[in-house]
């Protein structure tokens, strides 16, 4: 127990004891939802966590409050400031109904029941808890109004002790020098603040720090007789380099040689799953390219610690291939996966997560249709032989619909619908964005998934141009134009050819593989508009400039 946690403990129980609710407040990552938690685990109550949005009315959260207070549970509301302003005026009245209740019933135990509305007598459970926890400056959040406020004793969440958090974390993993470890690992976080590039998608918080500690233990156990700083920086190493851009690889393999001097740990392999990848992209005529099948690789293994994980790149840099490939080569080991492929930007948050009609019915949606199937076993999911289930949600980031999903992205790993129903994500389900950036999206949002960014440079435009020439040879039977067209891409599209493109500022963006995707085709035209084949051999290098 950190000094942070301790103080948010005793802050809980002081509200509980004064008949109010607690209101812990803070950035995203500092354990706001966790601790409420763990203090319900610690006392025996059941916590129930509900993922607040703009879709939530008066008479949702009266059919939550009502269920609370019947049954004793505590309820942590998260995002609370997300709500409609009116509906939390409304919710006010609610929570000072049930407030004064309990102040009655703490002076006078015969009175069990209360009327909650007019007309409405209910009984009431005395340990029931009201928790809200919020992120007071992000996008989307609405201001409290004063008489909810008052309601709330607050708490506030800063950062906390990483180091002790760490060292805990390691001695579980079963690390011999946690202490010593515990000081590197912070201290490399702390100087990838300082020194990288400020990027979006980078997150050096307590979820990050969580993940690599998982990683690191699976290692631990993996191979027990190995060095543990050779452990620590084989994990911090692979783990944090899938999301580092170009530029920035440079400083942070440094900094990780200088704190782990005298260290030499090569990347954990899985040779299976390798050749199944290269079997896969054989197979659809895709190039063995080594930088899109370590890419495979790396969102395999963030995979196997993250269930939620952001596919970052500029158009045209492989993003859907990667994952399309991994999902064929884990069939091919056995590991049968199944995906379904939604575009969120195109639905308003209703369609997305369902909602009531007029008539009072409820009418699911879409995402939250996809994600019962898949928890449930339902219709081609029912098979026991799928043992990986994907939602791709391929769509730009906005807070308006992702921030819906951030109880599903944490750790309580359960989609909240207004409706009050509760879906599960499995061990089996994960969910992976496509997008092209994160600029749009919230601190809250960018620590609770795992990244991969695949960079312009490390797949390219050469292994479309090897499939492309490949199949032009078998098809046109002429190693003569196969060998001008060769020496005729070195010539105009090597490095110094690109750099000198970029000079120029095209009417509408233009991505390199696009490009290239014209290039061939126009190629293929022209050659066969030629009608002989010494003709077509002599217009190739032409037609090529």
């Amino acid at each position: 127990i950190t000094p942070l946690t301790d103080r948010c403990y005793i802050t809980l129980t002081q509200a509980l004891k004064l008949d109010m609710g607690a209101a812990p407040a803070g950035p995203a990552g500092t354990g706001k939802t966790e601790t409420v938690k763990d203090l319900g685990r610690a006392l025996g109550l059941m916590v129930q966590v509900y993922n607040c949005s703009e879709e939530m009315t008066k008479e949702t959260m009266e059919m939550v409050f009502l269920g609370l207070i019947q049954s004793g549970c505590w309820g942590c509301f998260d995002e609370f400031n997300r709500i409609a302003v009116e509906v939390l005026s409304v919710i006010a009245t609610q929570v000072d109904t049930m407030e004064k209740a309990l102040k009655e019933y703490r002076l006078d135990k015969t009175k069990t029941k209360f009327d909650f509305t007019p007309g409405k007598s209910i009984g009431l459970v005395a340990s029931v808890g009201i928790f809200i926890t919020m992120n007071p400056t992000y996008a989307g959040r609405t201001e409290l109004p004063d008489n909810l406020k008052a309601l709330f004793r607050s708490c506030a969440m800063v950062v906390p002790d990483f180091c002790l958090i760490c060292e805990n974390m390691l001695m579980s993993e079963g690390f011999k020098e946690a202490y010593s470890l515990s000081r590197k690992f912070t201290q490399l976080y702390d100087l990838n603040k300082d020194l990288l590039s400020k990027q979006m998608h980078y997150d050096w918080g307590m979820r990050a720090i969580k993940a690599v500690l998982r990683m690191s233990g699976k290692l631990k156990r993996g191979e027990p007789d190995l060095d543990e700083d050779s452990l620590l920086m084989r994990a911090l190493r692979d783990f944090n380099k899938p999301k580092i851009i170009t530029q920035d690889w440079p400083i942070i393999s440094r900094v990780i040689e200088d704190l782990f001097p005298n260290c030499k740990a090569d990347p954990k392999k899985d040779p299976k799953l390798e050749a199944a990848i290269k079997k896969v992209c054989k197979d659809t005529k895709m190039q063995e390219e080594e930088g899109f099948v370590l890419k495979c690789i790396q969102l395999a293994e963030i995979l196997e610690v993250r269930h939620c994980c952001f596919i970052i790149g500029p158009a045209g840099s492989g993003k859907t291939q990667i994952w399309k490939t991994l999902a064929s080569g884990m069939t091919e080991i056995g590991q049968e996966a199944a995906y379904e492929i939604i575009n969120p930007k195109a639905f308003t948050s209703r369609e997305l997560y369902g909602s009531y009609s007029k008539a009072g019915d409820w009418k699911d949606g879409i995402m939250s249709s996809v994600m019962r199937r898949m928890s449930k076993s339902m219709d081609k999911y029912a098979r026991e032989s799928i043992l990986h289930r994907w939602m791709i949600l391929d769509g730009d980031v906005d807070p308006d619909w992702i921030e819906s999903m951030n109880s599903v992205m944490d750790d309580s790993k359960i989609l909240t619908l207004v409706s009050q129903d509760r879906i599960e994500l499995t061990s089996k389900m994960h969910i992976l964005l496509e997008i092209g950036h994160l600029r749009t999206a919230t601190p809250a949002t960018v620590s609770r998934g795992g990244v991969l960014f695949v960079n312009e440079t490390d797949i390219g435009f050469k292994p479309y141009w090897d499939s492309w020439l490949e199949e032009f040879t078998k098809e046109t039977k002429n190693d003569i134009a196969r060998g001008v067209f060769y020496f005729s891409y070195n010539s105009y599209l090597n490095d110094a050819a690109w750099e000198d493109l970029k000079s120029y500022a095209p009417v509408v963006p233009v991505v390199p593989l696009s490009c290239v995707q014209n290039l061939c085709k126009l190629l293929r035209e022209f050659y066969f508009e030629s009608s002989t084949r010494k003709e077509k051999e002599k217009q190739v290098p032409a037609d090529f400039a």
